[in-house]
């Protein structure tokens, strides 16, 4: 005999869906001692995944990067410059107006630190001769940029870390400065910055010229404060005035360390190595009533061999939009897993264990917004970069292996 629900009934499950997918941690808001609603517990361990490989992508960090260390080898920095001034009151198209007269030029950059990190040398380059496009933020990579194009630049000058204490108005932290007052090279630059035939380009490279070895220099990037910043100083019938213009893009070309053998045999993530991992949860024990039961909370717990604190690490899922076979580690020139653009979950450390709500993706599928596809972890922009996490996935230990906790509430 087919079970029907009273108004009442399905108002109440109604209620308790939408109450719930406005908090993640919010408590069930009803008595549930009352017999119409149920809560159930269902544990789930059935989960297979893999590492892949990618080239790393760096944009969208809170910091370029330069330096040596533990296998890492950070080439050189791109920067794209705005056209408009941070004030929005000046385009670099202004700057050849024959009533204007530009009388130099300041490239600086800001450690990330307050004290120098470092008295090596930078070089800055520019590219006039680079078409509509150097580099993108988004796909520029140790393999698609090559040394050959990082060479065709044109240098604008050498310097080191200093801190100026004479200006009030300077930032605290120690700045790279590229100070160009000479006129050919002043011209050059206006005419490759104003250019509008080529709105594109105004793509700079910076480069640590002494090698730094066993250490990473942080430069603070378009994310943070204290961003790179190109200052134009120009002069209109005699009067003084300058522009302040800020980067649109800008990305650190790291060459990975070595892939090991437990990055391969884990869930691993990490960034500047190009580590990510797919993972496919089993939920056949799972009820699939979408009419009748709403996903409490479902908690996906994994355990990590890391033997240092993980307290400031997250990891991000996203939902795969296509099916894939979970593999054992691969790897692939581009990364090719496309991924639902209106959802992502965070994990979060805790005595070096993750948990990670997956509640509005089980949601999701029950009512069939997402497919069961798997889900891509990463590690996300504000991490460190350069750290790496190793989850355990094996089959044969059970008390080790992953699972996903998922409590749900029926009629």
């Amino acid at each position: 005999m087919k079970k029907t629900y009273s108004l009442k009934s399905l108002i109440i499950i109604t209620s308790v869906a939408t109450l719930l997918f406005q908090c993640q941690k919010n408590p069930i808001p009803y008595d549930l001692s009352d017999s119409i609603l149920k809560v159930d517990t269902i544990s789930v361990s059935n989960i297979k995944g893999s590492t892949y490989l990618s080239p790393p992508l760096m944009g969208d960090t809170d910091a370029i990067y330069f330096g040596n260390k533990n296998g890492f080898v950070n080439k050189y920095s791109l920067l794209k410059y705005s056209p408009i001034s941070v004030s929005e009151a000046f385009w670099t198209y202004d700057l050849p107006d024959t009533n204007l007269t530009v009388d130099s030029l300041i490239f600086a950059f800001s450690a990330m630190d307050t004290i120098i990190p470092t008295d090596a040398r930078f070089e800055l380059f520019y590219f006039p001769a680079g078409g509509d496009s150097v580099f993108s933020e988004d796909e520029s990579n140790y393999l698609n940029f090559t040394d050959a194009e990082a060479e065709s630049g044109v240098s604008i000058g050498l310097t080191s870390f200093i801190i100026d204490k004479s200006d009030s108005a300077q930032s605290e932290y120690p700045q790279l400065r590229f100070k160009v007052d000479e006129r050919v090279m002043i011209d050059d630059l206006v005419t490759f910055i104003s250019d509008t035939n080529d709105v594109e380009n105004r793509s700079f490279l910076l480069k640590n010229i002494d090698a730094i070895e066993d250490n990473f220099i942080s430069i603070r990037s378009r994310e943070s404060q204290d961003y790179p910043v190109m200052l134009v100083y120009y002069t209109i019938e005699d009067d003084q005035f300058y522009s302040v213009f800020f980067p649109l893009q800008d990305v650190t070309i790291v060459e990975p360390r070595p892939i090991s053998d437990i990055d391969k045999t884990h869930i691993s993530v990490c960034r500047a190595a190009g580590l990510k991992a797919l993972i496919h949860l089993d939920l056949s024990q799972v009820p699939q009533d979408s009419n009748t039961m709403v996903i409490r909370e479902a908690e996906l717990f994994f355990n990590s061999i890391s033997v240092d604190s993980l307290d400031d690490f997250q990891i991000r899922s996203t939902v795969l939009v296509d099916s894939v076979g979970i593999l054992s580690y691969h790897e692939m020139p581009l990364d090719e897993y496309e991924i639902e653009n209106d959802i992502y979950m965070t994990g979060s450390f805790e005595y070096n264990q993750m948990e990670m709500e997956l509640r509005q993706f089980i949601q999701g599928l029950l009512t069939g917004s997402y497919d069961n596809y798997g889900l891509k972890l990463y590690s996300p922009d504000y991490n460190d970069p350069f750290k790496t996490v190793n989850l355990i996935i094996d089959s044969d230990v059970q008390n080790q292996n992953p699972m996903i906790k998922i409590t749900y509430v029926t009629l």
